[in-house]
């Protein structure tokens, strides 16, 4: 009898632990889960824009990476250490545990995730679908241009990794490569990447087209060395002519420009207050500004210069680029000074600097290009950001690598062309000829701040000449002398500084990710 009811108590007891375990299993609120996304077009919208949106967040760090990395810029600030991690990577004194440098990694690794969630789980049987698959593979690509060519043997993952597969090896270079070109070729054969000027593209201009496909494809293909493939590719923009030189090049960057037609790529920016740090582009605000507490910005209050006075003065550029202006145009170069403006210059628009004060990081030469006007800024509490947009990649630097591939692939006659149509638009005379020392020059003016020299100048052999004494000296500039030469003085030395051969060529892997990967080889001497 005590048996018969032990058996019925342990029955009841399952019974019930059964019922609380299935009562257990409840579907998350607000939550989806993998297998019942991705179905619709709306989830292909949604997930497409979560990887625009990562790609876009990435930019700051990026542009401050790739920037601080080249000799265009000096750090600034308010004073020294007014950010040291970006002052290490400037001046070339940075190790795996920058911050800067392991923001960006980890940013890529976070947009490849959110790309491969679109790439392996969404079936392309619409057209939205299929332009979201298309539209991954190209962002895909372009994360891991950047990862290849800064840091090398990255792990290469294309697929959603199980917690036993987490820990993934360095990948193989050429396998890296044919990966990228593989996501560019099939994102254009796909037919689903609207077309410049067509209905899709003019209704979403923040949107990729084909045409950006093709031409960070030929970007690719030059940094290979494919240069007979990536004149043949980049041609495929060229020769159309649905693009051209935005005239006006003081303007080139500005909001009064956004989408015109030198535009590859732009991440859009919107006036939106509530949102003015997601929305609006923090790089050319307030981060760029000129240093409202060192400099009298007041003009701009009756409209005598346009500087919108809240800038924290980073990013200043060097007295070398000035100089390397002045050589190809003169002092009075129309590129030039619509690129950089003299402390000279800002004295004439009455910006000048306050009593007793010093400008950090600066050598009495200012960021034109990318200046921080009071017509663009996001009406906010704080005014950190404006509505320009933010340029991934302009025409001039198709033109400029299309040059380079021709006079590389035995055609100087179109690459003759191609840096002419660049130097005409900066109102200069057209060469008889062209070298590759010619294209070079060209590129680094017209594309300084925009975050390609750096990695050009490591491709091209040129990093250590360029470079091997960045950050031996770091100045702070008090204004003009008495016989009109600029008072520049260096109170800042680094015993250890500047780009080393067998070494820079590559950024480490972060710190944290070493300590995480065990399966994963540091770059050379770090």
């Amino acid at each position: 009898m005590k048996s018969k009811i032990f058996y019925t108590s342990l029955l009841c007891m399952f019974i019930i632990l059964s019922s609380c375990k299935d009562s257990l299993i409840v579907p998350q609120k607000g939550a989806t889960s993998t297998e019942d996304f991705y179905k619709t077009d709306s989830d292909a919208q949604e997930a497409i824009a979560a990887v625009y949106s990562a790609w876009r967040g990435s930019q700051f760090n990026q542009y401050f990476l790739k920037n601080l990395l080249s000799d265009d810029i000096i750090t600034g600030g308010g004073a020294r250490g007014d950010n040291a991690q970006f002052e290490q990577v400037n001046e070339y004194n940075f190790g795996p545990a920058n911050t800067t440098v392991s923001g960006v990694f980890s940013s890529y690794y976070n947009i490849i995730y959110l790309s491969n969630q679109v790439i392996n789980n969404l079936e392309t049987d619409t057209d939205i679908k299929a332009r979201a698959n298309a539209e991954a593979k190209v962002v895909r690509a372009a994360i891991y241009f950047d990862l290849v060519t800064l840091w090398g043997a990255v792990p290469l993952v294309t697929a959603e990794l199980t917690p036993s597969e987490y820990q993934q090896p360095n990948g193989n270079i050429a396998d890296i490569w044919k990966q990228i070109e593989t996501d560019y070729t099939e994102a254009i054969a796909s037919g689903a990447l609207p077309k410049k000027g067509s209905a899709k593209n003019l209704a979403e201009p923040a949107r990729l087209t084909e045409e950006a496909a093709i031409a960070f494809l030929g970007k690719a293909q030059v940094f290979q060395g494919k240069n007979a493939e990536a004149a043949t590719t980049l041609k495929k923009i060229i020769n159309p002519g649905k693009y051209s030189l935005y005239a006006d090049y003081e303007n080139v960057l500005r909001a009064v420009a956004d989408f015109n037609n030198e535009s590859i790529f732009e991440f859009n920016s919107i006036n939106d207050p509530d949102n003015a740090l997601n929305q609006g582009n923090t790089i050319l605000g307030t981060m760029l500004g000129y240093r409202s507490d060192k400099l009298n910005l007041t003009g701009y209050y009756s409209g005598v210069q346009p500087i919108y006075p809240a800038g924290w003065g980073f990013a200043s550029p060097r007295v070398g680029l000035y100089n390397a202006f002045v050589q190809m145009e003169g002092t009075n170069g129309y590129r030039l000074n619509n690129t950089i403006k003299t402390y000279k210059d800002l004295m004439a628009m009455t910006i000048t600097l306050n009593p007793g004060t010093g400008l950090y990081g600066n050598e009495g030469y200012f960021n034109w290009k990318q200046r921080y006007i009071g017509s663009e800024v996001i009406p906010t509490s704080f005014g950190f950001t404006i509505t320009a947009n933010y340029r991934v990649m302009r025409y001039a630097e198709v033109l400029l690598l299309a040059a380079e591939a021709s006079i590389k692939s035995n055609d100087p006659a179109s690459a003759l062309t191609y840096v002419n149509m660049v130097r005409e638009r900066a109102h200069l005379t057209k060469l008889g000829s062209v070298t590759l020392d010619d294209i070079k020059k060209e590129k680094r003016l017209e594309l300084c701040f925009e975050g390609v020299r750096f990695q050009d100048l490591v491709r091209w052999g040129d990093a250590k000449s360029a470079l091997e004494n960045q950050g031996k000296n770091v100045p702070v500039f008090f204004g003009v002398k008495g016989d009109g030469s600029f008072d520049v003085q260096y109170p800042y030395t680094n015993t250890v500084f500047g780009f080393i051969t067998g070494k820079h060529e590559l950024l480490p892997f972060p710190e944290h990710e070493m300590n995480v990967n065990k399966q994963i080889d540091q770059n050379n001497n770090w």
